[in-house]
């Protein structure tokens, strides 16, 4: 087998499934014609029977799962799970993504993030949501936040020993909150590129001040000293 064959197997078991076009972006992004390429290898990895689709999706691309998959090829959680993927291979767009853990349970708290992740140098709590929250699943899970803040727990868990993690709600959007109610940073958006212009700005501003620190000039000549 194929080095690539094992890390789309290897994607497939971090994610549960994926699609056709999110496997070609992780997989295939630096050929001329990553889908073309990539329906050829998923094609030949099902006739060896390393991997199973499904394919009665109509008007929509197949989703591919590891053989034997890790959730049933109808499970009701497809979508969510795949909304997870879209939500790291459009982290990919911006910058690495140096962790990315699934459902991991915090006990004692009953709290499972659909993903805690480091990005942009930063820790972020994500909640990927393919339907509407009430307001009564928004506040709750929210709670359960604040309460996991202030126990200082976190500090403890290799999370991060001075910074709480951003607590980033993807998706659907239908109520607003004030992120100042929360002693963290809390943001809601419908997508990734939401965060586009904050993301390049950030960019911005860091290399703006790593040019003072380093005494690199506008057009990118080193002062001279004395």
């Amino acid at each position: 087998m194929r080095k690539r064959d094992l890390e789309i197997l290897k994607s497939l078991e971090k994610f549960k499934v994926l699609t056709r076009d999110q496997i070609a972006a992780l997989h295939f992004n630096h050929n001329a014609n990553p889908h073309i390429n990539a329906n050829r290898v998923l094609k030949r990895l099902r006739d060896t029977g390393y991997i199973q689709a499904n394919t009665d999706r109509s008007f929509h691309q197949y989703i591919y799962f590891n053989n034997p998959s890790l959730i049933k090829t109808d499970s009701q959680k497809i979508e969510h799970y795949l909304m997870i993927a879209q939500t790291y291979v459009d982290m990919l767009k911006y910058s690495q993504v140096r962790q990315f853990h699934i459902e991991t349970l915090i006990p004692d708290f009953k709290l499972i993030p659909d993903v805690f992740a480091q990005w942009l140098n930063k820790n972020w709590f994500i909640e990927c949501q393919n339907s509407l929250y009430t307001s009564k699943q928004l506040y709750k899970k929210l709670d359960k936040y604040v309460q996991y803040y202030e126990s200082e727990e976190w500090k403890n868990k290799s999370i991060s020993e001075t910074c709480f993690p951003n607590v980033l709600i993807i998706g659907k959007v239908n109520l607003k909150f004030k992120s100042d109610d929360y002693p963290f940073k809390v943001k809601q958006v419908r997508e990734i590129e939401d965060l586009s212009k904050a993301i390049e700005e950030a960019k911005r501003v860091k290399y703006k001040q790593f040019k003072v620190e380093n005494g690199i000039q506008s057009n990118g000549l080193l002062k001279m000293k004395g």
